[in-house]
């Protein structure tokens, strides 16, 4: 069987998440679960002293990534291993199939930037970006870690370094993609995107104020609701609610609970905007439409962007409103209805 050392110990400092940045999610994966996918069929061992999957065999981490392949090596049992960190979570089957035939060998890629040691710039042709897997034969691999921890050279940083100090021994390189990224700190992350989108629908109907977008509008007829009736602020609000995929707004306020009626509809994004925030995600923008016959929106849709703005407390330039007549067709058309909807974007803080 083939096998695999993943590395997912350390104290992640530099990605200040307060805990392994391997337990860190990623379109709700654990950064760590991606490589065990990766490998899936190969030997596992797995290093580490607070994550603990299943079906893998468990290796103590070392105080550095030197020492937690050392500790690894003494446990593997077959003839090629393969050492990966984790947090090269994007590693592709494709380029780990390559790697087993060789008795040494890193995974790499060649440079895109100029690179410059002083005043020298260095010809990129004859450079590489070295990742993981790197590895190759155990027994070259565990005498290379042996020599080095009897001479307490515990520094290194990758595994052909070990290997190289000791024997000469050119390590065959598998030119990789330049997808396999480490995540260092949260600027390494990819961006996550959420899109969310709703409709609401309202009657016009006398002896009620028409607000929408937060705003009172100066018309004859008002929206019916159990809250206010501002169909912009409720399709706005059960977006947030569908991209995070948290339900309908009647979910959180449902129109039988004496509580809320007559709520304003302000309240009620503001909530929904907290629910947003709690799962670290922010808002990229929003674009909605308001479908009325009358009144016209133009001289009020400034106020409408403000308010949400503020509510939401993003920039008004991301907040877009639009308004269009129903052409007399149907109730929006003959006055006796308004509907907006809406379409958001989230991304992942």
């Amino acid at each position: 069987m083939k096998a695999v050392i993943l590395l997912a110990g350390g104290k992640g400092v530099r990605f200040n998440a307060g805990y392994n940045k391997l337990l860190y999610e990623i379109n709700n994966k654990k950064i760590y679960e991606y490589s065990l996918d990766a490998f899936k069929g190969y030997k596992i061992y797995f290093v580490s002293d607070d994550i603990f999957p299943k079906d893998v065999i468990q290796v103590k981490a070392g105080a550095t990534r030197f020492l937690s392949v050392y500790n690894a090596l003494q446990v593997v049992k077959e003839d090629y291993v393969l050492i990966h960190d984790c947090a090269r979570y994007n590693i592709k089957k494709s380029v780990i199939d390559k790697c087993y035939t060789y008795d040494l060998f890193y995974v790499g890629v060649k440079p895109i930037d100029t690179i410059r040691t002083g005043n020298i710039t260095l010809n990129r042709d004859e450079l590489i970006v070295a990742q993981t897997p790197q590895g190759g034969k155990t027994k070259i691999l565990r005498e290379a870690y042996e020599l080095a921890y009897k001479d307490n050279l515990t520094n290194f940083t990758d595994d052909i370094s070990v290997v190289n100090h000791y024997f000469d021994i050119v390590p065959k390189v598998i030119f990789g993609d330049y997808d396999n990224i480490k995540i260092t700190t949260k600027e390494d992350l990819p961006k996550e995107y959420r899109i969310g989108h709703s409709f609401d629908i309202h009657k016009l109907v006398e002896n009620r104020p028409l607000v929408l977008g937060g705003v009172k509008l100066d018309y004859k007829l008002g929206l019916l609701g159990h809250s206010d009736g501002d169909c912009l602020l409720h399709a706005i609000s059960e977006a947030i609610l569908g991209a995070l995929s948290l339900g309908d707004l009647g979910k959180f306020y449902p129109d039988t609970d004496p509580k809320t009626e007559g709520i304003d509809s302000k309240v009620i994004l503001k909530d929904i905007y907290n629910k947003m925030i709690d799962l670290d995600y922010g808002i990229n923008n929003i674009d909605c439409m308001i479908y009325a016959e009358e009144p016209k929106m133009a001289p009020y849709i400034l106020d409408m962007r403000k308010t949400i703005s503020n509510i939401l407390n993003i920039d008004i330039a991301l907040v877009s409103i639009k308004a269009t007549t129903f052409e007399g067709l149907g109730d929006i058309g003959n006055k006796k209805a308004i509907a907006s909807d809406a379409t958001i974007l989230l991304e992942k803080r």
